[in-house]
């Protein structure tokens, strides 16, 4: 499942229940003179746009409208801010679940939070869409509206749970997609398919509660790069890096560069590898570079994106899980974020 298309609706569907959960983003921005800008308050809105799906479809639609204290472009996440939306999510169900719930977020940091989301929430029985905007609300050619019906059609027509991108035409599984045009309705992709598990996961529990969860980062290599660059990401991020590397999982490995991973993995902090390629998988025991990688304590990420890779770092660095345990579910196919 890369991508599905969702443009029709189930025609035995009574009556949709949906929770909403305003975030920020284009989709209500508003342009204040210097550029746009978050805008709260778009209920009123919201609700018109209900209202609109209804007469299209013939689907009355029950709802729920929630927004954050602050809602914000996204491109201010920090990296707590998709923990907190899964947690308003998690809140929000009750003892009757509605039959989905929709997210409005920003599509600059969409993918990241998608991804965060999907692995926070893997236990609830509802599906979880989120869907933003490239041009504001009101403002001609939007296509706000559209995105939110999209996603509306997806809880109908697909209920099942997960958590999902709704964008442009087509439903995207959150562990796998990327934001690929700043400006195309069609702004997301999955550029490789979603791989559920052959059998059934345990998905790890947390091995030290109350605990804050330690930072962690990306870092792409690049010809030319400076070997104190990297290891002042690893000291920075120490609750794990996930390292783009070029193809197979190969990148300059100077001794200086070695060292500086190894007294990381030393020190607890994991180092995951990816490749910045769309398609194949890391592979670090195919070239020397990659072997290099492997003797010090480099976890290989397989096709994992950038954004579910540093999404389940993060996951596993806030369980607090022992070092082993963390490389283990790392490369656990837990969500269908990684072919097996």
């Amino acid at each position: 499942m890369t991508g599905v298309a969702s443009s029709t609706v189930a025609q035995d569907v009574s009556t949709l229940r949906v929770e909403i959960l305003y975030t920020g983003g284009t989709f209500g921005m508003v342009d204040g003179g210097d550029g746009l800008r978050p805008r709260a308050g778009i209920g009123g809105e919201i609700a018109d746009l209900i209202d609109a799906y209804t007469d299209r479809f013939g689907i009355p639609v029950e709802f729920r409208y929630h927004e954050l204290e602050r809602v914000i472009d996204s491109a201010d996440a920090d990296p707590g801010t998709a923990r907190r939306i899964a947690e308003r999510v998690r809140a929000g169900l009750g003892a009757t679940p509605p039959d989905g719930v929709i997210v409005i977020h920003g599509t600059d940091t969409m993918a990241y939070a998608g991804a965060r989301i999907a692995f926070e929430l893997h236990d609830i029985p509802v599906p979880v869409v989120l869907t933003g905007a490239q041009i504001p609300l009101g403002l001609p050619a939007s296509d706000a509206a559209d995105n939110l019906m999209l996603a509306l059609n997806s809880i109908a027509t697909q209920p099942a749970a997960g958590v999902f991108i709704a964008f442009g035409s087509t439903l995207h599984p959150a562990v796998r997609a990327s934001k690929r045009s700043c400006d195309g309705y069609d702004g997301f992709t999955a550029v490789r398919p979603l791989s559920p598990p052959r059998t059934p996961v345990t998905h790890p529990v947390a091995a030290r509660a109350g605990e804050s969860s330690p930072p962690v980062g990306l870092f792409t290599v690049f010809p030319g790069m400076d070997t104190d660059l990297l290891d002042a990401a690893l000291r920075i991020y120490h609750g794990g890096v996930v390292l783009e590397c070029y193809g197979a999982g190969t990148m300059p490995v100077s001794e200086a560069t070695v060292t500086a991973i190894g007294k990381a993995t030393e020190r607890g902090t994991p180092v995951v590898a990816i490749t910045h390629c769309d398609s194949g998988t890391v592979d670090l025991g195919r070239y020397q570079p990659g072997r290099a990688l492997l003797a010090v304590g480099a976890i290989g990420g397989g096709d994992m994106t950038r954004e579910a890779a540093l999404a389940k770092l993060a996951h596993l660095a806030g369980l607090g899980l022992p070092a082993a345990e963390l490389r283990r579910w790392m490369t656990t196919n837990l969500l269908g974020e990684l072919t097996d």
